[in-house]
């Protein structure tokens, strides 16, 4: 399973759903939200949203890992 993280939150989490709870339990309490994936969700990147919520990009790197995932685009 890989993550680009080029591609938009939206495309990553149709990919692979369980994308959703991991970024959840993060910090990005909104992905929860009912329509939030179909509106901001579908612009915004993995590291634009890190930068908005001042999550650093490296743990987030390191939790996908850590649930198996391989990261492109770091």
């Amino acid at each position: 399973m890989e993550i680009d993280l080029t591609k938009s939150v939206y495309e990553i989490v149709t990919l692979y759903p369980q994308v959703k709870e991991i970024m959840f339990e993060i910090g990005f309490k909104e992905i929860a939200q009912p329509g939030m994936l179909q509106t901001a969700g579908r612009y915004m990147t993995i590291p634009k949203g890190a930068r908005m919520k001042k999550i650093p990009l490296e743990e987030i790197v390191a939790t996908f890992k850590a649930n198996g995932f391989t990261v492109k685009g770091e």
